[in-house]
């Protein structure tokens, strides 16, 4: 389980970063549809981010 949330959240941040980077410095110029696909992309990416910080401090049940 601790795996497969990092391997998640990375493919999460990867798709958030990726998508988003090209329109966040140019948030301002965006339409409202524009703006919602760049929050969009940042809840992306902070679901991933969180993603890889909760799989880290998952411990392994014995």
């Amino acid at each position: 389980m601790k795996y497969v949330l990092i391997i998640i959240g990375i493919i999460l941040s990867i798709m958030g970063f990726v998508q988003g980077y090209r329109y966040i410095f140019d948030f301002n110029a965006l339409t409202m549809y524009g703006k919602g696909f760049v929050t969009g992309t940042i809840i992306l990416l902070i679901l991933g981010v969180a993603l890889i910080i909760a799989g880290f401090f998952i411990r392994k049940k014995r």
